[in-house]
């Protein structure tokens, strides 16, 4: 009878463990490699919308609080955290003429909860002039039910 009481312990405990577990797992493990990507290329082109309106400061609103920077202009230096960040896109507030963009060549590659966006950018302007082609590389965490970008770095196509 004792052997049996072990038994049946041993089995709740079991089953306890595994729904505790598979609780605890990401949803990001549920989506579909479209699902991430629509994800992922929603959010750069709601940042990149802000960006060709002329409002840089509200490009790092999908970062989190700890992602990184670069870029071959204003960023040489690593920028850490996002109040950096926030900082240095503020500080380009009215240099960023409003145009259009568009991203070409755009890829999305999924690691479990990290994605990886690499893109090429080319701007116009209203009037036909082109800014420099940019090429970009994106790197997303799922954490806390989002995608947030955890490190940039843009950088200008070198002919």
């Amino acid at each position: 009878m004792y052997i049996d009481k072990v038994k049946f312990v041993v089995l709740i405990a079991s089953l306890l463990l595994m729904l505790i577990l598979t609780s605890c797992e990401s949803k990001q493990s549920v989506f579909t490699q479209e699902e991430i990507e629509m994800a992922v290329l929603e959010l750069e082109h709601q940042a990149l919308g802000y960006w060709s309106a002329g409002n840089p400061a509200k490009f790092s609103s999908n970062f989190a609080n700890d992602a990184s920077y670069f870029d071959d202009i204003a960023a040489h230096t690593r920028l850490d955290g996002l109040e950096e960040i926030q900082k240095h896109f503020t500080s380009l507030e009215g240099a960023i003429p409003p145009h259009k963009y568009e991203i070409v060549d755009q890829r999305v590659q999924s690691f479990g909860n990290i994605a990886i966006l690499t893109l090429r950018y080319h701007s116009s302007l209203d009037d036909g002039q082109h800014g420099p082609p940019w090429k970009a590389t994106s790197v997303y965490h799922y954490n806390d039910e989002k995608w947030q970008v955890v490190h940039a770095h843009w950088s200008l196509v070198k002919e």
